[in-house]
């Protein structure tokens, strides 16, 4: 009998701690939030607009469809982040999700101003994940960008993601940018963090219709420009596809991209494609008070198209053209870093390295480091190897040169 009472004792603690889902809200109760902009409205009480893309299941799935968008958008407004999205709360009949935010969009006005404080929202909330990709709306409003409808991709905010992944392989001018990197970098003595900028291309009235994705050329697209350079929290300048490309090549994140060079001493053009990259960066300390960095990148390339009478068997002519890509990496490296030395922001993290080369030297120029990364000597070492010339290594044209000769 006592067995039994210590038993029935034991069951009843043990389903004290198997409380269940408590707290589970379905799905069908559920507004899954895909995409969120933020923008700032400056006044006497300064207030923060937040832009919400939710997905419609019913129109992704096809099955119950009504014919209508697979997304809206609902606004809120409040003196913190978190207050303007339970305002937004009102005007939507289910319970916000913010687990599956594909991009976060700051609009430029907001980023000039500092990002710090929304940040906090973004790292505190137990819902939203660090993982998701930061976006700055260059010279448009953070809402446009969340309001266009997109052809290919049904959701607009899963479009973009996918377009910073394909332009990052190919291109090679931008990568992935978390809200974990923007905290971490925000953290780094005399730097700030880099973020991607994006835009509509196109007719602002036209990219939240439907009519924007029934036409084959698309009245308003949204594309990737440039990416924006911040000193701590605020956004400083904004560099060029080159000076971004150069700025990832120091960042040893190219995985591939297209390069267009001379034709050594002769008339046209080469392009190449690179297949793959290395960069190495060292700090060289002679001079504790003036530390030199010393950047070394090992690009493999191919050819991809030849507008001249190139012969690219001989290997002299193959050491002209590595000296053009040389020249070409150099040229984009050092135009990235001057760039980033003229707002005094240290995005390329060279702190790190002098502090990991000698710890006590970072710890005397840890507080002044802004001042000594804009200037300091940097010196750049590109060394590319052509490897492959496509399927010819003779052009057709050196057939049809010869005969006209």
């Amino acid at each position: 009998m006592i067995r039994r009472w210590i038993g029935l004792v034991g069951l009843a603690v043990i389903l004290l701690f198997l409380s269940g889902c408590w707290d589970s809200i379905e799905l069908n109760r559920r507004a899954v939030v895909s995409g969120m902009g933020i923008d700032i409205q400056h006044g006497e009480k300064p207030k923060y607009k937040v832009s919400l893309q939710v997905i419609i299941a019913d129109e992704i799935s096809g099955k119950y469809s009504r014919g209508g968008s697979p997304v809206s958008v609902y606004h809120g407004e409040g003196r913190t982040i978190f207050e303007a999205v339970r305002e937004a709360s009102r005007k939507v009949p289910r319970y916000l999700s913010l687990g599956h935010i594909n991009a976060l969009i700051f609009s430029e006005e907001l980023a000039r101003s500092g990002i710090k404080d929304v940040l906090d929202y973004m790292e505190r909330d137990a819902q939203i994940r660090t993982t998701s990709q930061v976006y700055l709306a260059k010279g448009q409003e953070a809402s446009d960008i969340v309001n266009i409808m997109t052809p290919i991709g049904k959701i607009p905010s899963s479009d973009l993601a996918q377009k910073s992944q394909a332009s990052s392989r190919l291109l090679g001018d931008n990568y992935r940018v978390e809200i974990d990197d923007v905290i971490r970098a925000l953290q780094i003595p005399g730097g700030g963090p880099i973020i991607n900028g994006v835009r509509i291309d196109g007719d602002l009235q036209t990219a939240p219709t439907k009519s924007n994705i029934e036409q084959v050329n698309i009245p308003a697209i949204l594309q990737l420009e440039g990416v924006g350079i911040f000193a701590g929290d605020k956004l400083m300048t904004w560099m060029n596809p080159h000076q971004s490309r150069g700025l990832i090549w120091v960042s040893d994140k190219i995985k591939q991209t297209a390069l267009v060079t001379g034709c050594a001493d002769k008339k046209g053009l080469v392009a190449f494609e690179i297949i793959r990259s290395r960069t190495k960066v060292k700090a060289q300390l002679k001079d504790p008070e003036h530390p030199v960095i010393k950047i070394s990148v090992m690009p493999q390339a191919s050819i991809k198209e030849l507008n001249c009478d190139l012969d690219v068997r001989k290997d002299a002519v193959l050491n002209q053209l590595e000296q053009e890509l040389n020249k070409l990496i150099e040229q984009e490296m050092q135009s990235a870093v001057e760039e980033a030395k003229k707002i005094k922001s240290d995005v390329f993290g060279f702190g790190s390295v002098v502090e990991r080369t000698n710890p006590k030297v970072w710890k005397s120029l840890k507080s002044r480091w802004a001042d000594v990364f804009a200037h300091m000597d940097v010196e750049y070492n590109a060394q590319t190897v052509i490897r492959y010339s496509g399927m010819r290594d003779r052009s057709y044209r050196s057939q049809i040169t010869k005969e006209e000769e």
